[in-house]
C-alpha cells in the first residue's frame, strides 16, 4: 500500500516537474529561445514612435527607449522619406509593444547622445522582441559597439530573414 502511494506520489512529482522545463516561443514560425526575465526591468509601454523606438514608464519617469542591435526603416525621421517597410515595422510594434508589460535589458551602454535609454526589449513570456524584429524582416541588424551582447545570435535572425526574404529583404515589393 505504501509502496503505491510512493509510485502515485513520483508519478504526479515527475508530470509537475515536467511542465517546468523551458518554454519555446513559436510567434508564428520563429524559433526563438526564451530568457528568464526576473532580472529584468519591467516596464509598461505607453506608445510606440516608430519600429524600433518606443515610450515608457521606466521606474516612474517616462522614457524614450531605442531598441539596441535593430535599425526599422524610417517612418518619423525629421529629415528622411518614409522608407519601405517602414509602416509595417511600425505597425508590427504597435501591435506587439502598445500598452504592454515588457522587460529591458541594458548593456554596457545605457543611453545614446540623444538620451534615449538602450535596451534589448523581452515579451513577458522572454521572446527577443528586438531578435523578432530581425527574423521577420522588420528590421536590419545595426552594430554599435560596446553595445554587443547578442550580436551573433542576432546575426543569424537576419541571415534567416534574408534567406527566406521576409519583410524588408523581399525584394519584389514595389515591383
Amino acid at each position: 500500500m505504501l509502496t503505491q502511494k510512493l509510485i502515485q506520489a513520483l508519478a504526479v512529482l515527475v508530470i509537475l516537474l515536467s511542465g517546468c522545463q523551458g518554454v519555446s516561443s513559436s510567434h508564428s514560425g520563429t524559433t526563438e529561445k526564451t530568457v528568464d526575465v526576473s532580472d529584468k526591468i519591467e516596464v509598461t509601454v505607453s506608445r510606440v514612435v516608430d519600429g524600433d523606438t518606443f515610450i515608457a514608464d521606466v521606474n516612474g519617469t517616462e522614457e524614450r527607449i531605442r531598441l539596441i542591435l535593430v535599425d526599422t526603416p524610417e517612418t518619423v525621421h525629421p529629415t528622411k522619406a518614409v522608407q519601405p517597410y517602414g509602416k509595417e515595422a511600425s505597425a508590427f510594434t504597435k501591435e506587439m509593444l502598445e500598452n504592454q508589460i515588457v522587460y529591458l535589458e541594458y548593456d554596457q551602454e545605457k543611453r545614446d547622445k540623444y538620451g534615449r535609454l538602450l535596451a534589448y526589449v523581452f515579451l513577458q513570456d522572454g521572446t527577443s522582441f528586438n531578435k523578432m524584429l530581425l527574423e521577420k524582416g522588420h528590421a536590419r541588424l545595426a552594430v554599435f559597439p560596446p553595445n554587443i551582447k547578442y550580436e551573433d545570435e542576432y546575426k543569424q535572425a537576419e541571415e534567416a530573414a534574408k534567406k527566406e526574404k521576409l519583410g524588408l529583404w523581399n525584394t519584389k515589393k514595389g515591383e
